[in-house]
């Protein structure tokens, strides 16, 4: 009952997000006066999605100015779900029952079963959030950096941990929910992008394709996308801004409305503030742009709409350290933390982990050869979209994760080619026609769906942890370091360099400082023997020193070593030591 009430509290949070960001994002669609026709209209999860974006932007004012605080917050939420009542309340003479309550039982078997699929998917990620943070770059770098302007209320670099300069606008949003003490909702907002994700891809496979399409291509979008429903990092945010920047062009298009162009500018510009890898996908809106619009108004508009979201990062690094991108484009705009060799190991570090596309997605690459898709407007240019963002990503970093945002349209053309395959193969042999095999078929892969869903929500539940004690026997067992970190904040030692556990750091006492890159990095301490470690760290004005001592094991096994360091906290492989004061060689 503990784990069931704590998993009702935390959606009961979420919910209030969700209202508070359809309240907000209603109220932009209301006031541009778009999203309204009846065939195209996504409704809700743009409103959603759009709303997200405003909250972001305000919680970055808020930040800016110092007052990022939990009764700022707190109001921009209740307004937000004040707009959204007084919306629902004008909309209820409209409210209908939903289509497909109405049509269930008119549907095709085929439309059904991918219903039932999706719905099977969906409930597999039912309590993939729900536990305490233990992924790696989250705990590394993503919520601390939120920690540090929630418990401040201001955008503050913080040097010590990793990427201090990078665009953070959806991490904006993991700061909002750590000023309320919950570490579970990040992961709940980052989950909320994939749902919202997956039920855009829904609505714009039922528009522009089929329901059974529809059906499969989110369905492939919440498999591939499953690890990141357990944790807070930002690509399922980023995919679903540039999913919808791509919605927004293509009503633009068709209806040659500016204020769809804004709303495309807008998504795009909170895919930049999110991540780096988003810069890609400019030149390929400003060559759409400058091929059917010119005007300089139009440009206007669609420069203040991206900026708006992004502006902040980009000018703050450009100010403060020379290079709008840092520390990316330090080979162009000179190095400020980073060094060149930073920059190269981070690069090496990123073609050690290259790979090939999901298996899933490799049918879109047919998509172009069928007939009725090149025959779609929307379709071609969801090809030309994905098709630009899998080359820029090859040409690169083919690193697998940073393909994500080009996930969306790429299940979708995927799953067209996948069905139209099928459909052809049907034709060709008429056994696989037959009621009893499609029947078989179906039940086993819905079996196999139920099966893989149970055991992924049993595999999460049992990670939930409602209690104070529940986290920490969890915590202790998953992160390592996680009990020595608890230890130091309750008896301090005063400024720490640690070796090794950056994975760990969202649980430790800010701040602390040793890292893979900067100013602290790791190889200009690992490399000293002993007596030079105790003089560096010494002239440094360090008090102690932590070592993941399965990583980097070369130091604690050198016969002087505790002629230097004296051990506090040696249980484990993560060791702490104070520095013993006076020690010469």
């Amino acid at each position: 009952m503990g784990k069931l009430g704590f998993l009702l509290s935390q959606y009961g949070a979420l919910a209030l997000v969700v209202a508070a960001c359809w309240g907000w994002g209603e109220a932009l669609l209301r006031l541009l006066k778009i999203d309204r026709d009846p065939t195209t209209r996504l409704g809700a999860p743009l409103a959603i999605t759009l709303g997200l974006g405003i909250g972001i932007c305000v919680l970055q004012g808020l930040a800016i100015v110092g007052y990022m605080t939990v009764h700022f917050v707190s109001l921009l939420v209740a307004v937000g779900i004040l707009l959204g009542a007084w919306h629902a309340l004008a909309g209820r003479a409209s409210l209908r029952l939903p289509a497909w309550r109405i049509g269930w039982k008119a549907m095709p078997p085929p439309d059904r079963w991918g219903l039932a699929a999706l719905a099977a998917v969906l409930f597999s990620t039912l309590t993939a959030p729900l536990p305490p943070p233990t992924q790696w770059d989250e705990l590394m770098y993503h919520l601390p950096h939120a920690q540090q302007w929630a418990a401040s209320g201001h955008l503050t670099v913080n040097e010590w941990l990793r990427y201090p300069w990078f665009p953070y606008d959806f991490d904006l949003l993991y700061a909002g929910a750590l000023l309320f003490g919950n570490d579970v909702l990040p992961h709940l907002l980052h989950a909320l992008a994939g749902w919202l994700t997956a039920w855009l891809i829904y609505r714009l496979g039922v528009q522009h394709l089929d329901r059974l399409t529809a059906c499969v291509a989110a369905s492939l979008w919440v498999l591939l996308a499953a690890d990141d429903f357990t944790r807070a990092y930002i690509d399922m945010g980023v995919a679903l801004f540039v999913l919808v920047a791509g919605v927004a062009y293509q009503a633009w298009r068709t209806t040659e409305d500016r204020r769809w162009l804004a709303t495309c500018a807008f998504a795009l510009g909170l895919a930049v503030g999110s991540k780096y890898q988003a810069l890609t996908l400019l030149p390929l809106f400003a060559v759409g742009l400058i091929w059917h619009d010119r005007r300089p108004t139009t440009w206007l508009l669609v420069v203040v709409a991206l900026l708006v979201p992004c502006i902040y990062w980009y000018g703050r690094n450009a100010l403060l350290t020379g290079d709008p991108f840092n520390p990316i484009g330090g080979r162009i705009f000179g190095f400020t933390d980073w060094n060149a060799a930073d920059h190269q190991a981070q690069f090496e570090d990123l073609r050690r982990v290259r790979g090939w596309p999901a298996w899933p997605l490799w049918p879109a690459l047919a998509a172009p050869f069928i007939p009725a898709l090149r025959r779609s407007v929307a379709a071609r240019r969801a090809m030309i979209m994905g098709g630009y963002m899998i080359l820029t990503w090859a040409v690169s970093v083919p690193y697998p994760r940073y393909l994500q945002s080009a996930y969306p349209l790429l299940v979708l053309l995927s799953a067209a080619a996948s069905v139209c395959a099928i459909r052809l193969a049907s034709s060709a042999w008429p056994f696989l026609r037959k009621r009893t095999i499609v029947l078989a078929a179906a039940s086993l892969l819905l079996l196999y769906l139920a099966l893989m869903a149970t055991a992924e929500v049993v595999r999460y539940w049992k990670r939930i942890s409602p209690t104070l004690e529940a986290r920490t026997a969890l915590l202790t067992q998953r992160v390592p370091g996680y009990a020595m970190w608890t230890y130091v904040k309750a008896h301090p030692v005063g400024r720490i360099y640690q070796l090794g556990n950056e994975d760990s750091l969202f649980y430790a006492p800010q701040p602390v400082w040793g890292e893979i890159f900067g100013p602290w990095r790791y190889r200009d301490y690992a490399s000293l023997g002993v007596a030079d470690l105790h003089r560096k760290l010494a002239a440094e004005k360090f008090d102690a020193l932590v070592i993941h001592t399965e990583r980097l094991p070369q130091f604690v096994t050198q016969p002087d070593f505790a002629r230097y360091f004296e051990g506090v906290w040696t249980e484990g492989p993560v060791k702490l030591y104070k520095l013993k004061p006076g020690s010469t060689p």
